[in-house]
Protein backbone atom coordinates (compact mmCIF):
# COMPACT_ATOMS: atom_id res chain seq x y z
CA UNK A 1 0.00 0.00 0.00
CA UNK A 2 1.41 3.37 -1.05
CA UNK A 3 0.82 6.34 0.91
CA UNK A 4 -0.18 9.30 -1.14
CA UNK A 5 0.30 12.73 0.62
CA UNK A 6 -0.77 16.10 -1.09
CA UNK A 7 1.00 19.32 -0.56
CA UNK A 8 -1.40 20.57 1.29
CA UNK A 9 -1.90 17.58 3.49
CA UNK A 10 2.17 17.81 3.79
CA UNK A 11 2.24 21.73 4.84
CA UNK A 12 -0.81 20.75 7.51
CA UNK A 13 1.44 18.24 9.23
CA UNK A 14 4.36 20.77 9.01
CA UNK A 15 2.22 23.46 10.52
CA UNK A 16 0.86 21.30 13.24
CA UNK A 17 4.41 20.50 14.56
CA UNK A 18 5.60 23.65 14.40
CA UNK A 19 2.34 24.59 16.84
CA UNK A 20 3.49 21.91 18.95
CA UNK A 21 6.85 22.59 19.85
CA UNK A 22 5.82 26.26 20.16
CA UNK A 23 3.38 25.54 22.39
CA UNK A 24 5.50 23.29 24.19
CA UNK A 25 5.63 24.51 28.15
CA UNK A 26 9.43 25.88 28.60
CA UNK A 27 11.40 24.29 31.20
CA UNK A 28 11.56 25.40 34.43
CA UNK A 29 14.37 28.03 35.75
CA UNK A 30 16.87 25.77 37.87
CA UNK A 31 18.79 27.43 40.61
CA UNK A 32 22.70 27.26 39.95
CA UNK A 33 24.60 24.35 41.36
CA UNK A 34 25.17 24.18 44.91
CA UNK A 35 29.11 25.42 46.13
CA UNK A 36 31.06 23.95 48.37
CA UNK A 37 31.00 27.35 50.21
CA UNK A 38 27.34 26.54 50.36
CA UNK A 39 27.21 22.90 51.06
CA UNK A 40 29.99 24.53 54.25
CA UNK A 41 27.40 27.06 55.38
CA UNK A 42 24.44 24.40 55.45
CA UNK A 43 26.55 22.05 57.83
CA UNK A 44 27.93 25.14 60.15
CA UNK A 45 24.42 25.94 60.55
CA UNK A 46 24.04 22.25 61.24
CA UNK A 47 26.46 22.29 63.59
CA UNK A 48 25.00 25.23 65.68
CA UNK A 49 21.33 23.66 65.63
CA UNK A 50 23.17 20.92 67.68
CA UNK A 51 24.72 22.63 70.24
CA UNK A 52 22.11 24.79 70.33
CA UNK A 53 20.10 22.09 72.78
CA UNK A 54 17.44 23.45 71.50
CA UNK A 55 14.71 20.06 70.04
CA UNK A 56 13.26 22.75 67.58
CA UNK A 57 16.29 24.00 65.76
CA UNK A 58 18.00 20.19 65.48
CA UNK A 59 14.98 19.11 63.85
CA UNK A 60 14.63 21.84 61.45
CA UNK A 61 17.87 20.59 59.98
CA UNK A 62 16.21 17.74 59.15
CA UNK A 63 13.81 16.74 55.83
CA UNK A 64 10.71 15.33 56.64
CA UNK A 65 11.16 12.04 55.02
CA UNK A 66 14.72 11.78 56.76
CA UNK A 67 16.07 8.16 57.24
CA UNK A 68 19.16 7.52 58.74
CA UNK A 69 21.06 5.85 61.55
CA UNK A 70 20.78 8.28 64.40
CA UNK A 71 23.55 8.82 66.92
CA UNK A 72 21.14 7.86 70.12
CA UNK A 73 19.57 4.90 68.63
CA UNK A 74 20.84 1.19 67.14
CA UNK A 75 18.27 1.38 64.66
CA UNK A 76 17.36 2.21 61.53
CA UNK A 77 14.64 5.11 61.70
CA UNK A 78 12.68 5.88 58.81
CA UNK A 79 10.06 7.33 60.63
CA UNK A 80 9.77 11.10 61.12
CA UNK A 81 8.15 10.74 65.08
CA UNK A 82 10.76 8.14 65.40
CA UNK A 83 13.24 10.76 64.35
CA UNK A 84 11.81 13.55 66.37
CA UNK A 85 11.81 11.64 69.55
CA UNK A 86 15.84 10.68 68.82
CA UNK A 87 16.68 14.43 68.18
CA UNK A 88 15.20 15.19 71.78
CA UNK A 89 17.01 12.93 72.94
CA UNK A 90 19.97 14.54 71.92
CA UNK A 91 18.90 17.65 72.68
CA UNK A 92 18.36 16.49 76.44
CA UNK A 93 21.97 14.95 76.28
CA UNK A 94 23.08 19.17 76.79
CA UNK A 95 25.88 18.89 73.89
CA UNK A 96 26.72 22.03 73.96
CA UNK A 97 29.43 22.56 72.34
CA UNK A 98 30.41 20.38 68.88
CA UNK A 99 34.15 20.89 67.74
CA UNK A 100 34.67 19.65 64.09
CA UNK A 101 37.97 18.00 63.89
CA UNK A 102 37.72 16.91 60.60
CA UNK A 103 35.26 17.21 57.25
CA UNK A 104 35.29 16.41 53.52
CA UNK A 105 32.36 18.28 51.33
CA UNK A 106 31.55 15.97 48.23
CA UNK A 107 29.02 17.75 46.09
CA UNK A 108 26.81 15.18 44.19
CA UNK A 109 25.31 17.28 41.62
CA UNK A 110 23.21 20.62 41.66
CA UNK A 111 20.91 20.16 44.53
CA UNK A 112 22.66 17.60 46.25
CA UNK A 113 26.24 17.40 48.73
CA UNK A 114 27.45 14.81 51.41
CA UNK A 115 29.18 15.74 54.38
CA UNK A 116 31.16 13.23 56.54
CA UNK A 117 32.35 14.52 59.77
CA UNK A 118 34.35 13.72 62.63
CA UNK A 119 33.10 15.97 65.98
CA UNK A 120 33.56 16.03 70.05
CA UNK A 121 30.68 17.15 71.77
CA UNK A 122 31.29 18.25 74.49
CA UNK A 123 28.08 18.74 77.88
CA UNK A 124 29.10 21.40 80.37
CA UNK A 125 26.32 20.49 81.95
CA UNK A 126 26.58 16.75 82.13
CA UNK A 127 30.79 15.76 81.15
CA UNK A 128 29.24 11.51 80.97
CA UNK A 129 28.11 12.99 77.70
CA UNK A 130 31.38 14.33 75.97
CA UNK A 131 31.87 12.05 73.17
CA UNK A 132 33.45 11.73 69.62
CA UNK A 133 31.02 10.83 67.14
CA UNK A 134 31.14 10.67 62.90
CA UNK A 135 28.68 11.16 60.68
CA UNK A 136 27.67 11.26 57.52
CA UNK A 137 24.75 13.70 56.28
CA UNK A 138 23.68 13.73 53.05
CA UNK A 139 21.76 17.21 51.89
CA UNK A 140 19.18 17.89 49.16
CA UNK A 141 17.85 21.61 47.88
CA UNK A 142 14.16 21.86 48.06
CA UNK A 143 11.76 23.89 46.40
CA UNK A 144 12.80 26.69 48.62
CA UNK A 145 16.18 26.73 47.53
CA UNK A 146 17.24 25.78 51.49
CA UNK A 147 19.09 22.28 52.37
CA UNK A 148 17.86 20.06 54.58
CA UNK A 149 19.45 16.55 55.42
CA UNK A 150 17.80 13.80 53.72
CA UNK A 151 19.68 10.81 55.58
CA UNK A 152 22.12 10.63 57.81
CA UNK A 153 24.35 8.30 59.80
CA UNK A 154 26.01 8.96 63.07
CA UNK A 155 28.35 6.70 65.48
CA UNK A 156 30.66 6.76 67.89
CA UNK A 157 34.15 6.14 67.06
CA UNK A 158 35.36 2.54 67.89
CA UNK A 159 37.04 1.72 71.16
CA UNK A 160 40.34 0.65 70.41
CA UNK A 161 41.36 -2.93 70.93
Amino acid sequence: MKLKLSMAGLSAIVLLTGCQQATAPAPAATMAAVTEDEASKAFDATVASWQSMDPVKIKAVYAPDVAGFDFVAPDLVTDRAAWDKNQDAFAASKIDSVKVSGKKIQLLDGDNFVVTSLSVGTSSATPANNTTFRCTDVYHRAAGGEFAIVNEHCSAVPKEA
